[in-house]
């Protein structure tokens, strides 16, 4: 199975792999930030224009490329696979960047990762949390965009699960302690699979 973690910047994504690498066991591939070879193959979190937006998108496909890869050989060896923001994070990032410039590349972003070899998880967990308490968490981290937790960012990202590519979307409150959330994340993990396994049979 491959479950997928998403969510605005300092919601919890790191800490919930964590845990349920540690609960399940699985394999856990990193965000797109931490799995790019170096920074230089990370654009800019903003653009100014739809094009510009699309090119960004385009130069974090390559990122996915080598993500896929992980994907792929932990498959191989009978792992499950929790991916630390999956695709979806990519057009979420790209519909809200749109709504707040003022532009929609929704169509186009969707054919740029559709047109590229992806991962799309089985299931995605997608962890929210009061602003306030994102908002305390991004400041213990240096040299983190506000717009990757903003209000007005994190309401457009959302709004992007309403039409995600993966399969089956679950909300999850992060603001919970970390157990708590992990536990909760397994039982809805553990719930996806009897149903899986039930349409299999």
């Amino acid at each position: 199975m491959i479950i997928g973690l998403e969510g605005v910047s300092c919601v919890g994504k790191t800490t919930l792999a964590a845990a349920l690498s540690a609960r399940l066991p699985a394999t856990s591939v990193a965000c797109y930030y931490h799995a790019a070879p170096d920074l230089s193959w990370l654009p800019e979190p903003a653009a100014a224009t739809a094009a510009q937006q699309v090119d960004n998108l385009a130069m974090l496909m390559r990122i996915e490329a080598l993500r896929r890869a992980s994907v792929l050989a932990a498959l191989a060896q009978g792992h499950d696979v929790i991916l630390d923001r999956t695709v979806d994070t990519l057009l979420a990032h790209a519909h809200a960047v749109g709504r707040l410039h003022g532009f929609d590349c929704d169509d186009q972003a969707r054919a740029v990762v559709l047109a590229h070899p992806r991962v799309v998880p089985d299931i995605t967990l997608l962890l929210h949390a009061d602003p306030a308490e994102v908002t305390a968490r991004a400041a213990r981290r240096i040299g983190m965009p506000t717009i990757f937790y903003a209000p007005e960012f994190t309401a457009h990202f959302h709004d992007y699960f309403a039409r995600p590519l993966a399969p089956r979307c679950v909300r999850l409150d992060s603001t919970r302690g970390p157990d708590e959330v992990a536990e909760r994340a397994v039982a809805v993990l553990a719930g996806h699979r009897l149903v899986e396994e039930r349409t299999a049979a």
